[in-house]
């Protein structure tokens, strides 16, 4: 802006030609884009510089959180970061070689032991061993195994050098005096029938059961045998668009008459359904009408699923049961079972062990049975093993010996990685073997 001007003096020169002079006495010229001599200019900051501003605030920070969060940004640390992060990926590839090769060292002795087992030829300890490797150790085989290990050993350390060799079990079943002597339950059920729904009701919701019954029915399918069926309490989990026919039994008759008005109440156009009252123990004779036991019902009744819940606690011979149910299998059938026993813990055994008694005298069953010597004592293949509740609710899926597995039942470990490990390793050795072999004329 023009503050102050002073006269503009025009002359004439000679040669006629207009020129001006001016004498500019006070002229002060003010703006806002020129700046002063004395005045400082300020550049604006780049992102960069803002950001490292809020860093060093955030470093100095009372607050430990964002003061740890701005040392994980610092260039020191990135940089130190990155050389770690290398060291543990050469430290997981190395152990990934180590652990690849123990995994193929248990595979060749895996198939070793199962070689001669298949032969006909294991011991006792090839045996433990093979139930080791397999993860299936029950409470007795890890006793005995340490038992073998304590005996002295050859220099060779083969497991040959066990033949002959046969330790006594210790059966839990058998030597735990808390868990009481089986007994013939059939008139306590009579009697339990009309109150046992409502009695039980609130202990299964509490512990939410009905998943688990859920989980048993899901499998039924085809032809379907329930033993120890009680009330019907799985008659609600039950998909019967799966099931061609189904066959309940009880040896209560009080039981199976609340399970028959049930299924006939939910079900009443489902035809192919029998009730039949008897044990689990004479079921080979009850499939056969044989009166006499012994008899092979091969031209008889077959199931391919058979479903028990909460039953072997309250049978006189569980593992007799467990085989009744494998004689009347069709090929590629499925026995399930939801059971309950002894826990994962010695804290739960104790509890089940002090209550037994009071237990079996208000529900009629033996509810801290080892179920895992019942199961092997039957000779079933477990298919699947789930615990919960602690490990006192078993949740298994078993099948025939020999039978092959359902690609469903196959794990995913198993499918995608167990041979990849294996044909690795050995690509691995071969390609060592044939090194040496080029090395040596």
């Amino acid at each position: 802006m023009l503050r102050s001007f002073s006269p503009i003096r025009l002359a004439w020169k000679p040669n006629g030609v207009l020129q001006a002079t001016a004498r500019l006495y006070t002229m002060r010229l003010k703006s806002t884009y020129v700046p002063q001599p004395s005045a400082k200019i300020r550049r604006n900051k780049t992102k960069e510089e803002l950001a490292q501003e809020r860093l060093e605030v955030q470093l100095k920070s009372d607050n430990r959180f964002v003061r740890w969060g701005a040392i994980a940004r610092t260039e020191k640390f990135t940089k130190g970061m990155t050389k770690y992060l290398i060291g543990a990926y050469i430290f997981f590839l190395i152990y990934g070689l180590y652990f690849m090769k123990k995994m193929y060292a248990k595979e060749k002795e895996l198939e070793r032991l199962e070689a001669r087992q298949s032969n006909g030829e294991a011991n006792e300890y090839e045996k433990l061993r093979v139930k080791e490797l397999r993860g299936k150790l029950r409470t007795r085989d890890e006793l005995k195994l340490v038992k073998y290990r304590e005996l002295p050993q050859d220099e060779n350390q083969s497991s040959t050098q066990f033949d002959g060799i046969e330790l006594e079990n210790n059966d839990e079943n058998k030597t735990n005096k808390k868990i009481l002597p089986a007994r013939d339950t059939t008139e306590f059920y009579d009697f339990k029938a009309a109150d046992y729904d409502e009695g039980v009701n609130f202990e299964e919701k509490a512990i939410m059961m009905g998943r688990r019954r859920k989980w048993l029915m899901k499998h039924c399918q085809g032809d379907v045998l329930e033993i120890a069926c009680g009330t019907g309490r799985n008659l609600k989990y039950a998909d019967l668009s799966k099931i061609n026919s189904i066959t309940f039994l009880d040896a209560s008759e009080k039981m199976m008459e609340l399970t028959h008005e049930k299924f006939r109440q939910e079900f009443p156009n489902f035809k192919k359904a029998a009730f039949v009252v008897g044990k689990a123990e004479n079921l080979v004779d009850l499939a056969s009408g044989a009166k006499t036991e012994g008899v092979d019902p091969e031209t008889k009744v077959r199931y391919d699923t058979i479903v028990e819940a909460f039953g072997l606690c309250s049978l006189e011979n569980p593992v007799k049961a467990l085989k009744n149910f494998e004689k009347l299998l069709k090929p590629g059938g499925r026995i399930v079972l939801l059971e309950h026993g002894r826990g994962t813990y010695g804290f739960i055994n104790k509890i089940l062990d002090d209550r037994a008694e009071k237990r079996l005298e208000t529900w009629g069953c033996r509810w801290n049975l080892d179920l895992g010597e019942i199961l092997d004592d039957s000779g079933l293949e477990i298919v699947e093993e789930k615990r919960t509740h602690l490990g006192t609710t078993w949740c298994i899926v078993a099948k025939k010996k020999g039978d092959v597995k359902k690609n469903t039942e196959v794990g995913f470990v198993e499918k995608y990685f167990g041979s990849s490990i294996k044909s690795k390793i050995e690509a691995y050795d071969n390609a060592s073997k044939a090194t040496d072999q080029k090395k040596d004329p």
